[in-house]
């Protein structure tokens, strides 16, 4: 997009009237709307992303005097999320919890904040989470019972805000939802989406879910008294801690059984949410370390549709190219200073090679490039850019360029792991410690490509470099996931269906209430 003049003209007289004035309370607001002016940029293609450098030097500056003023502070969460510097943005979000801030979307930062870094134990996040619940009230409900067999079909709600195209959700749900109708389930889809954002997307999934409500603009309690006027006995939350998530309506008992899955990897800490579906990948020994009970799916914790085009074997990159092209499409929150080193030292170590990354926070490319630039490597990186009009068709050809994908640590792929390895491109990961950390290791596993798992960073660095060097083998990879990724539990919608449907069988079947 072109910057209007005007915007130009604010940022510059914001700048100076902040350098004319001693630092006062005048100046909190100065910081604080020239910030917002620069994650306003930070969230569209813009060519002022430069701007962040003079955002940050006037809140520390500013900041120095007014140490805990809210408002300051809570711009700072904006600001150090666009500069990649989750370190600063934890210290803000930690300020902000010491001085009593009762703000979900405070609290959830600062979980996600730190599930983007590789500093806590699961046993934190568990901790961490059980605090969770003393930020909601309790709703008006009806009383429940237990679940009523008597009627013709047990009623599955999936509440989501995520129903439209612009999320992934839908590759993983629409034949499970299309499944159901043959099970002794039916489904109501519980929608958060706005109405402005109804897509054909929205369309397609009313088609497929038995009942359709929606619940957008609405209060939590009216969404609580909603729900339960549908008499639904087991609900489904696919958002977590996401944008636009309700995950507070589950601090109280709405339906019998109340279940976390797809949206948000690992543990919440809500009283009366009662399960997480995972696999015995994903959450192998440590239960323990879990507020819910995990409901271990056979395979895996998901399945993918696949795509509506056909597949086409592509050769590498390298054969085309002459060096080797490695490449990531992850969220660029998922790429913290740990992983640039990655990446760093497998450039460095196989020469000529290049790295794409695609980014739709434009300002988290500067501070990425300065990285590379620091290591005399910016000719070696490559960034995309992500916009409205790029398409999904413009995205997933972009994998025809690259021969490896390096996935993230510690907050894994998911979907771009799927799409990689439904083009053919061999993924590599890292083992992990918990459920969102494993989720590489997870997909991998039950796609056969156990060579592509590192122990560790160093094993990380050492499998990529092998590789660029062992083309032949490279190839024979690629080969096999054109051959035979269709046939793993990966894409077999149809068995994971059939497994999803089966736990909720058995759940239903045991539950006890008083």
């Amino acid at each position: 997009m072109v910057i209007k003049d005007d915007a130009l003209a604010t940022l510059h007289n914001l700048k100076e009237q902040f350098q004319n004035t001693q630092i006062s309370i005048r100046s909190i607001d100065l910081v604080c709307e020239y910030i917002a002016i620069c994650a306003e940029m930070g969230r569209k293609e813009s060519p002022l992303v430069e701007n962040f450098t003079t955002a940050e030097e006037m809140f520390e500056e500013c900041i120095q005097k007014f140490p805990e003023n809210e408002k300051l502070l809570l711009h700072g969460v904006d600001l150090y999320k666009y500069l990649l510097k989750l370190d600063k943005r934890v210290k803000i979000l930690e300020a902000l919890i010491k001085k009593g801030s009762t703000n979900k979307i405070i609290w959830t930062a600062y979980i996600i904040s730190n599930m983007y870094m590789n500093k806590w134990k699961q046993e934190d996040y568990k901790n961490f989470s059980l605090k969770f619940k003393n930020l909601f009230p309790f709703y008006k409900t009806k009383d429940i019972n237990t679940i009523n067999f008597k009627k013709k079909k047990i009623r599955v709600g999936f509440i989501s805000p995520d129903f439209h195209s612009s999320h992934s959700i839908t590759y993983f749900l629409t034949k499970l939802i299309s499944d159901f109708r043959e099970s002794k389930f039916e489904t109501i889809a519980l929608s958060l989406v706005s109405k402005i954002r109804h897509d054909n997307t929205t369309k397609f999934l009313k088609g497929l879910f038995s009942q359709w409500v929606d619940l957008d603009q609405i209060s939590n309690q009216d969404i609580v008294s909603k729900i339960q006027n549908h008499d639904i006995d087991i609900l489904i939350d696919l958002s977590g801690l996401t944008a636009g998530n309700k995950i507070e309506i589950f601090n109280t008992r709405i339906c019998p059984i109340q279940i976390s899955w797809l949206g948000f990897n690992n543990t919440i800490g809500l009283k009366c949410l009662d399960y997480l579906i995972g696999d015995n990948i994903l959450v192998s020994d440590d239960e323990k370390n879990y507020n819910e009970k995990i409901i271990k799916l056979p395979k895996i914790w998901n399945a993918h549709c696949g795509f509506d085009f056909e597949r086409k074997f592509n050769d590498l990159p390298k054969e085309k190219n002459g060096f080797l092209t490695f490449g990531s499409f992850n969220n660029f929150m998922k790429v913290n200073d740990e992983q640039i080193s990655s990446w760093i030292e497998i450039l460095k170590s196989v020469p000529n090679s290049k790295i794409i990354l695609k980014s739709s926070l434009y300002v988290c490319e500067n501070t990425i490039r300065k990285k590379f630039e620091e290591n005399d490597l910016i000719e070696s990186l490559e960034i995309r850019k992500k916009t409205k009009k790029s398409g999904f068709f413009e995205h997933i050809q972009m994998y025809k360029e690259i021969d490896i994908a390096l996935d993230t640590f510690p907050w894994t792929g998911v979907t771009t792991t799927f799409e990689a390895l439904w083009m053919n491109v061999p993924v590599l990961t890292r083992k992990g410690f918990n459920f969102n950390s494993r989720c590489g290791e997870s997909i991998l596993k039950n796609a056969n490509l156990i060579d592509f798992i590192a122990e560790d960073k160093a094993d990380y660095v050492n499998k990529a470099i092998y590789y660029s060097k062992n083309i032949e083998e490279l190839k024979d990879k690629r080969f096999y996931l054109y051959e035979n990724i269709l046939n793993t539990p990966l894409f077999d919608s149809k068995n994971f269906s059939s497994s999803f449907i089966k736990k909720l069988e058995e759940i239903s079947d045991n539950i006890k209430y008083n």
